[in-house]
């Protein structure tokens, strides 16, 4: 075989040292740049301690003591004692609610003062409540806010009763206030470790699942 012209091999060294280059070239310009990178996503706003200052902040003076050094605590402490305080909230009101419906004595908290006090709070939260659900009408509200009825009196209507229940249960719940609150810090570590923690487990496992 004829070797090749060494003019002829110098062309071919420089037409493929010259399409190299351009093929580099053009896969430098067409290469789209690299993503910027991500920004750091926020951490999500945990509102418990917030909560646990709006909270606290309603309380009187004298009952701060049971909550405030929560604040340094961590925010499964402070959460589930937010449970906590709920369920010896929700727990009470309706037990009452219950012995009062099924049973045959109510004590007497209506005022006669005329000063707004707990079962008048109660009435009024409830009484909208019950109302709202079709268990009660205006009537039988207004019956129990103004004081025409009490515990004392016989209770014609069904209706008038069931507010009657639910205000006195209320007024009752929230003169346990001291109690609750002591209750629901004592509870709060022993909650967090043995019921909160593993259930948030347990739901961000099966959320990653799903």
């Amino acid at each position: 075989m004829a070797s090749r012209p060494p003019n002829l091999l110098r062309y071919l060294r420089l037409q493929t040292a010259r399409n190299t280059r351009s093929h580099a070239s053009r896969r430098t310009i067409s290469t789209p740049s690299p993503p910027p990178p991500l920004k750091a996503s926020r951490p999500i706003p945990n509102d418990s301690r917030s909560r646990l200052r709006q909270f606290n902040d309603r309380l009187p003076r004298f009952l701060r003591t049971y909550t405030t050094p929560l604040f340094g605590a961590p925010v499964t402490h402070i959460t589930s004692f937010l449970i906590l305080h709920e369920i010896t909230a929700i727990l009470p009101l309706f037990g009452l609610v219950g012995a009062f419906h099924y049973g045959t004595w109510m004590p007497n908290l209506v005022s006669q003062t005329g000063e707004t006090n707990a079962f008048d709070e109660g009435a009024a939260r409830f009484g909208r409540w019950l109302k709202k659900k079709g268990w009660v009408d205006e009537a039988d509200v207004n019956t129990v806010a103004e004081h025409e009825i009490t515990a004392e009196k016989p209770v014609d209507r069904a209706g008038v009763r069931l507010v009657l229940e639910f205000a006195t249960a209320y007024a009752i719940t929230k003169a346990l206030l001291p109690v609750r609150l002591a209750a629901s810090v004592w509870a709060t570590p022993w909650f967090a470790r043995s019921v909160f923690t593993p259930t948030a487990n347990l739901a961000r496992r099966l959320f990653r699942r799903g």
